[in-house]
């Protein structure tokens, strides 16, 4: 019975025909001796090392003395200072460079993500707030439309903008509309006649600079309005 005679079952790392190893650059090999050209690769070994220690040392040059010493610019208010995180970074070898990346790329690309978050959820809250203020969904809709008619067309549009925009805002047009104010002129809420006076005098009302009133902004943007049509 004949036996199987193959070759080695451990596989060989090939080379070429004339001895050099496979996978060694030339430059390493010297054909006419048919030897490795162990100078040359020690030479290219240590100018490699050297560079790997020179970038080692350049790294740590640039890291801070301990984690609190990182100098960052947080470009967001919700983006601040975190002992937690500095300590990470200074376990994982972070530089002050490469610390503020991190700050700066959540700045852009995470704190968008937040607001609109954030702005869709202030949304929802406004507009709940509104239907429970008029009883329901259907009857907000059906006072909202009357309201958009009433607003175009006896306010401003930056005016009309700026109320709408919040549950406040939108109140205080639909009480302004059910009282069918109005156009300012001898006013009650001025107590005489209009002028650029009275308007001033108004805007000194804490209702005006300090609770920021939107019913009461509207009056004076009003008295303005009428007071110099056209600008």
């Amino acid at each position: 019975m004949n036996k199987n005679t193959g070759g080695n079952l451990i596989e060989k790392s090939p080379s070429s025909k004339n001895g050099k190893p496979a996978g060694l650059p030339d430059k390493f090999w010297d054909a006419e001796a048919g030897e490795v050209k162990l100078e040359a690769l020690l030479e290219d070994y240590n100018s490699m090392a050297s560079r790997d220690e020179n970038l080692i040392e350049s790294h740590n040059r640039r890291m801070p003395e301990s984690y609190d010493k990182y100098e960052v610019r947080f470009p967001h208010p919700l983006l601040d200072r975190d002992d937690e995180i500095f300590k990470r970074f200074y376990e994982k070898g972070f530089t002050n460079e490469q610390a503020q990346l991190v700050y700066d790329l959540a700045n852009e690309r995470v704190i968008p993500v937040l607001d609109s978050l954030a702005s869709d959820y202030e949304a929802e809250r406004q507009l709940e707030r509104l239907k429970r203020f008029f009883g329901s969904e259907e009857k907000f809709n059906e006072v909202s439309r009357q309201l958009s008619v009433w607003a175009k067309s006896n306010l401003r549009p930056d005016v009309y903008d700026a109320l709408a925009s919040t549950a406040d805002g939108v109140i205080a047009l639909y009480k302004m509309m059910s009282s069918n104010e109005p156009a300012l002129g001898k006013d009650r809420d001025f107590g005489s006649e209009l002028s650029e006076e009275s308007l001033r005098k108004m805007m000194e009302d804490p209702r005006y600079w300090r609770d920021k009133d939107v019913s009461y902004i509207a009056k004076v943007t009003k008295g303005f309005e009428k007071l110099y049509p056209g600008k």
